[in-house]
């Protein structure tokens, strides 16, 4: 790459018009940055620097500009280089010391702003690389430097019996396309050359490339062809953002070869008390809920009325709790069950239980949510251990819905929070092949709380994994060798990590419907402690543990489910039991020296 040197820090220069000699009208060099600091954190931005790739959001950096003396405080200031190479990733890293202290972002090609972190510009932008809260750290993709994803014809998913595929892509662009699932690259998947003759239920992923540009984001159609596809389920789903993880789960069960339907109502950020409000009407008396509602419709977010209008019978409900007001987060779930139950008298619920924010600073991970299972609660000091407690407070929800409102199927609890915890436990001990410790958060996070769910994220990683859990538990078959892990960047040896990890969850979650009794007991807890941490183990391989930390007697439903870490706490009383499907459990194991 040649660049000219960044020119001299603009300090007085503020908001304005300008005009550039380089980046024409139109194009999408960036060749011009602005940025505010934050209030005090002027100097945390000396070092700064203004970069662009071609290769993927966290990697093929090369230098724009750099911050070399402190912005002034409380304005904007620019800097303007020659720079004539299409980027789709533009980010500003700080310095390792100023954390927190990026403030604000914005990337111009001329006039043209490609990215702003600014939520009410509307761009979306990623603010971490690593497992480290980096907050200093801002990127944006900006997917028009691509080029144009490829088309399909036909583009309708079913079909009544084999047929002919044609692809099309932009003049000059080559395209490559895979039918296994995997993304094609410039070196991966077959050249496109005829119509794809197809005679069964097929999956096909095609990516087109340009020499000049980055390649498209991959398009994916799962045609099935009748008599070579099953009958699937039809569902429901109710919550935000982290539901929203898995709106592509239909697709996975499409892959296969199940004609799943699905439905969801979502909302940013929402409780379910409050998606509740929405459904019955009550939230038009509170200001604040109209307004966010107002916002979602203006967005082209259906209304609840549309939503429910559109759903017919289904055969599951899928509900979000995250309300740490049990006896409001009861009353919302019982209400959505009580309502769909109407169309749906035979439906399945589920609780799903979500995973934590990196900075972990729920209730849960405070150790103040009340639980049956145990006299006391502690604390989490990990990450594993929050998803131990996220799980035990969806557990003490499920137990007050049964213990309030008994019809239909009793709900049941989605565990996909502990498939979380374990694969975050795999990478920090150099056990995901192909994967550094440290690298949890790049691998599977689009950003500090919501998994990379699509190619628009730079991957479906973390998705899939959530994913794998659902289809685990609602189709109660291994997605390994069935379900193709498209729009992922795993290797196939990677894919099958996470499939046979999800199935290992739901089917040693008794609750999930799929555990099995034996007679042989499992290898009891083998307890070890270096002071800091404890960990467990037995001579059955494959055992999961439940434990406790207050002295009270753990089964294998109750206590906290062990994801690969037991941080010393003073005063824990350590006991764990340990158990497998298809095995009896075993004895319960008490760690001799307390912390």
């Amino acid at each position: 790459m040649i660049f000219m040197k960044p020119i001299s820090f603009l300090t007085s220069l503020v908001i304005a018009s300008y005009v550039f000699a380089a980046g024409q009208p139109g194009t999408l060099s960036c060749n011009r940055v602005r940025f505010f600091p934050t209030s005090g954190g002027e100097k945390a931005m000396i070092g700064g620097r203004f970069e662009g790739s071609n290769v993927s959001r966290t990697e093929g950096f090369e230098l724009l500009a750099e911050i070399k003396t402190a912005p002034p405080a409380g304005q904007w200031s620019e800097l303007k280089f020659d720079n004539a190479k299409v980027y789709r990733w533009l980010r500003y890293t700080g310095p390792a010391e100023a954390q927190g202290k990026a403030g604000k972002m914005e990337f111009y090609a001329g006039d043209r702003l490609l990215g702003s972190n600014d939520q009410r510009k509307g761009f979306q932008f990623f603010a971490f690389v690593n497992d480290k809260q980096n907050e200093q750290f801002v990127g944006f993709d900006v997917i028009e430097a691509s080029t144009q994803r490829p088309s399909f014809k036909p583009d309708r998913a079913e079909q009544d019996g084999p047929l002919d595929v044609t692809l099309a892509a932009q003049r000059g662009a080559v395209i490559r396309y895979t039918l296994d699932g995997s993304w094609p690259t410039a070196e991966h998947g077959e050249v496109y050359k005829a119509p794809i003759h197809i005679e069964k239920s097929t999956t096909i992923s095609a990516v087109a490339f340009l020499p000049d540009r980055t390649a498209s984001l991959p398009v994916i159609q799962t045609y099935l062809i009748r008599g070579s596809c099953k009958p699937g389920l039809d569902s429901a789903h109710i919550g935000n953002s982290l539901t929203g993880t898995t709106g592509g789960f239909w697709r996975y069960a499409r892959t296969a070869g199940y004609e799943h339907h699905s439905s969801a109502f979502l909302r940013g950020g929402a409780l379910t008390r409050e998606l509740w409000a929405l459904a019955s009407g009550e939230f038009a008396s509170d200001k604040l809920a109209s307004a966010k509602e107002a916002q979602a419709r203006k967005r082209g977010s259906p209304t609840w009325d549309e939503f429910y209008g559109r759903v017919g019978k289904v055969n599951l409900l899928t509900l979000q709790p995250r309300d740490f007001d049990l006896d409001k987060e009861v009353a919302a779930e019982i209400n959505f069950i009580k309502l769909f139950r109407q169309k749906s008298p035979d439906m399945q619920p589920w609780l799903y239980c979500e995973w934590v924010e990196i900075k972990r600073e729920r209730p849960s991970d405070k150790g103040v949510v009340p639980s049956s299972q145990m006299k006391k609660t502690f604390p989490a000091l990990t990450w594993q251990e929050s998803m131990s407690a996220m799980l035990l407070y969806v557990e003490e929800l499920q137990q007050r819905v049964c213990a309030s409102y008994h019809e239909g199927k009793r709900p049941r609890v989605l565990p996909s929070a502990l498939a979380m915890g374990w694969i975050k436990n795999m990478i920090d001990r150099g056990e995901f092949q192909g994967v550094k410790p440290g690298c949890f958060y790049s691998l599977l996070f689009n950003d500090q709380v919501h998994p990379a769910a699509s190619a628009a994220n730079g991957s479906a990683n973390g998705a899939y994994l959530v994913d794998m859990t659902w289809f685990s538990a609602f189709y109660h078959e291994p997605p390994e060798g069935r379900v193709l892990p498209i729009e992922t960047t795993f290797t196939p040896e990677q894919a099958r990590i996470v499939e046979r990890l999800a199935w290992d969850v739901i089917k040693n979650y008794p609750d999930c419907g799929l555990y099995e009794e034996g007679t042989t007991p499992c290898g009891k807890p083998e307890i070890s402690s270096n002071g800091k941490t404890i960990t467990l183990k037995s001579a059955t391989p494959g055992a999961w543990f439940r434990y406790s930390l207050d002295g009270s007697t753990p089964t294998r439903t109750h206590g906290y489910v062990y994801c690969g870490i037991i941080s010393a706490q003073p005063g824990i009383q350590v006991k764990a039991i340990a158990y497998k499907s298809g095995m009896a459990d075993s004895v319960i194991t008490e760690i001799k020296n307390q912390p």
